[in-house]
């Protein structure tokens, strides 16, 4: 328990150190564009904290002769690259997407050979044996580490939301690797939903300081790449398992690509304001609010994304070892997700949405 308070206090202690004294303009994200839903400058640099939180308990696993200290600072090594490039672009503004996706490759690529952090199962009869085979498990496993690093960061657009995504998520495989009885999992999980806890109770609801790109790749980073070791590590665990935690910004990814490059023909690469949580702010939450403060519906919004999240999690701890129901509610999933965005974006937003308050 002392390590996880630990990860709590100095995270907290970070952010509280950035919000009061980090006023450089190179810290802070300016309310321009068409992703951005805050109103006045905010530092970008809640990835910092979390990150030294995880760095100073591994220090204290070291100190106190954990056995999986040295598997721990290897994770930390590995998700450096994908760290520093974002946490460059929250300095710089100047680190495009593919290069951050890049530096997840990398992540991806040291992770699978200091850690052996390797799919090598899909629990899908027909893949299963093409995975198995070295160069098709080291490209699949840099793809869908590096995949769901930049997923978190599609999310990371209102007050709370990819850090409570996060948070369920770490719970869920806290609960997972507790029933398999994997210490290092359990508290690399821990470690982490503390460390983003304590960055949450600075982030929701006022927005006092955000994750930034770096806060944002690393926790994808680390969400993929504990669902790849508790897989491989652990037979009775589904493939799916860690899929059905981090389905919702997957796939949030994967159909904004789709309608960024064949729906509106434009380069995938491009920002819109086009996301289910934009839509949800633009065409649901301001309309409860009648377009009152932001500072109100900002965090609002991100409580319906929630839900999403809140329901993947609920199915994936009740059936972590079973592949059929994960696999049934991924595709019911993808189905709910599609009905209603068509439904927002066509204005036809269903009446449930709005709470009985419009």
């Amino acid at each position: 328990m002392k390590y996880l308070i630990l990860a709590f206090i100095v995270s907290f202690l970070v952010c509280a150190l950035i919000v009061r004294f980090f006023n450089l303009s190179s810290f802070h994200d300016y309310p321009e564009g068409v992703q951005k839903f805050h109103t006045k400058p905010v530092p970008r640099a809640g990835g910092l904290a979390i990150f030294m939180a995880c760095f100073f308990v591994g220090v204290a696993f070291l100190f106190a002769g954990k056995d999986f200290s040295l598997r721990y600072f290897l994770f930390l090594l590995s998700a450096c690259p994908a760290f520093l490039a974002g946490f460059f672009e929250d300095i710089t503004k100047k680190v495009p997407p593919r290069w951050r996706l890049m530096a997840a490759f990398v992540s991806a690529g040291i992770a699978y050979f200091l850690l052996d952090a390797k799919i090598q199962r899909l629990d899908m009869f027909f893949l299963d044996p093409l995975v198995r085979l070295s160069f098709f498990s080291f490209v699949f496993t840099c793809f869908a580490v590096a995949g769901v690093s930049h997923a978190f960061n599609i999310i990371d657009g209102f007050n709370g939301l990819c850090s409570g995504v996060s948070a369920m998520v770490f719970g869920a495989y806290a609960y997972v690797a507790f029933m398999v009885k994997d210490m290092f999992l359990l508290y690399l999980s821990l470690v982490l939903f503390f460390s983003v806890f304590a960055f949450f109770i600075w982030n929701y609801p006022f927005g006092l300081i955000f994750l930034g790109d770096g806060g944002a790749y690393f926790l994808g980073f680390s969400s993929a790449v504990i669902g790849v070791l508790l897989v491989k590590q652990h037979k009775v665990v589904s493939a799916w398992f860690p899929l059905i935690l981090v389905l919702y910004p997957v796939w949030e990814t994967v159909f904004s690509i789709y309608r960024r490059k064949f729906l509106k023909s434009l380069s995938p690469e491009r920002a819109d304001a086009l996301h289910i949580h934009s839509l949800i702010f633009k065409r649901v939450v301001k309309e409860i609010f009648n377009s009152r403060s932001d500072t109100v519906a900002n965090p609002f919004t991100s409580l319906y994304l929630w839900v999403l999240e809140f329901l993947c999690v609920a199915v994936g701890v009740a059936f972590w070892r079973h592949t059929f129901w994960l696999v049934l509610f991924s595709i019911l999933f993808v189905l709910i997700y599609i009905w209603l965005y068509n439904r927002i974006v066509r204005f036809k937003t269903p009446q449930f949405l709005f709470l009985g308050r419009k």
